[in-house]
């Protein structure tokens, strides 16, 4: 078991690291206001797990990030707007992240809010941001690595079970799987779920935990290509158990305390309190696990992209950099606790959505300019997948902005 979890982990952490963020909020409201297409956060999975794998390819051969490989083609034209969107991306992301821990946590124990002016949302939010900060700073990643496990193993089993519970029978999961009738190309939600599924600027990470897990070169190539399947299978039904539930309460709410409440209420009706209280202990080790994971990895970015090279061959972990992008992303986030619940889950995801589509088509060039050997470079099957994500993304935001602004 203990080799198992070990070939899957980096995957389960990139997934898990994207899941939190990602699907348990937005794919919920996506379901709310599109409908239950079971089927698009499988799409996005899918999605996610070709643009991870041909990320994953680079690193395995150049066992350098695939930023480098950005930095060397592109030079400071790809440098400094990159830098520029990671402090926007940053932003968002841990504020919604900040923003739905805190939510999770006092609707876990929901006594707490017998002592107002004691224990308030904005106190919360202090603590698990100053909590994330200090297990990133201090942490070995063997002890980050178990705490996420754990984690993770609670999120899957606990949302997945209880969404479930909420069908009518085997026959609705079919018609949402299969439901391809009426399809919303016109609202932003449907691109949120296709575009957010599995995580967006956190799939960069990936590289980072592989070289964790000192994999290098084409033997590793098969033990990758395992864990990211496996990982974005669960990433794909995790979300598609959120559409679920978001098709079946009738008011989500404007602040992300309702929206948690409507939800745990809706499963003490259908279900039972047992259930509703399930869904409260997912819920927060979905969002606080995403927290934990964006904390500890997007620090990487920024430190493997500011620092000299004679600093990044050493640990980046330890590198001012990092911690200075750490700092920013713990105090920062806080200052979003003003803001509405709904705009900045939806902005999180547009965007991170808007990564997918450069990356996908730098990942067809650079993959094959780039990697010597030549079993890791594109096959032509997925040179065509790449160029066909970053089509249909570019195509699809420009319609998006065409019907808002015509």
């Amino acid at each position: 078991m203990s080799k198992i979890i070990r070939i899957i982990l980096p995957g389960l952490l990139v997934a898990a690291t994207g899941v939190g963020a990602g699907d348990l909020i937005t794919a919920t409201l996506a379901g709310h206001h599109i409908g239950a297409l079971l089927w698009l956060p499988l799409l996005g999975a899918l999605l996610k797990y070709f643009l991870t794998d041909a990320i994953a390819r680079y690193q395995l051969d150049n066992q350098e990030h695939l930023i480098h490989g950005w930095i060397k083609l592109f030079g400071n034209a790809f440098k400094w707007p990159f830098l520029i969107y990671l402090f926007i991306w940053s932003y968002s992301v841990g504020g919604a992240l900040i923003n739905a821990t805190s939510n999770a946590f006092l609707n876990l124990f929901p006594h707490l809010s017998s002592f107002p002016g004691i224990v308030e949302k904005s106190l919360v939010s202090v603590v698990f941001s100053a909590l994330a900060f200090i297990l990133v700073w201090s942490a070995k990643f063997k002890l980050f690595e178990k705490i996420m496990m754990l984690l993770i193993g609670m999120m899957f089993i606990s949302v997945i079970a209880s969404s479930f519970l909420l069908l009518d029978g085997p026959e609705e999961f079919f018609k949402g799987l299969f439901h391809f009738h009426h399809i919303p190309f016109n609202s932003p939600w449907f691109l949120s779920v296709l575009g957010g599924v599995g995580g967006t600027l956190t799939i960069l990470c990936y590289g980072y935990w592989i070289k964790e897990s000192e994999r290098e070169g084409y033997k590793d190539l098969k033990m990758t290509k395992i864990d990211l399947a496996i990982s974005y299978l669960l990433t794909g039904v995790f979300s598609l158990s959120m559409m679920i539930i978001g098709t079946k309460i009738t008011e989500v709410g404007s602040t992300g305390d309702i929206f948690i409440s409507n939800v745990a209420k809706l499963f003490e009706k259908e279900v039972g309190i047992y259930a509703a209280y399930l869904f409260r202990i997912g819920f927060f080790c979905g969002v606080f696990s995403s927290l934990l994971g964006v904390w500890q990895s997007v620090p990487y970015l920024f430190a493997d992209l500011v620092s000299k090279e004679r600093e990044r061959s050493k640990d980046l972990k330890q590198t001012k950099a990092y911690r200075i992008h750490l700092t920013f992303l713990s105090l920062a986030s806080l200052t979003s606790l003003t803001f509405k619940f709904q705009s900045i889950q939806l902005l999180y995801a547009i965007v991170g959505a808007l990564f997918i589509p450069l990356c996908a088509i730098s990942l067809v060039y650079i993959n094959n300019r780039e990697i010597k050997d030549t079993r890791l470079k594109n096959t032509k099957f997925q040179s065509i997948s790449l160029s066909l994500i970053f089509i249909f993304f570019i195509l699809y935001g420009a319609t998006l902005v065409y019907q808002k602004w015509a």
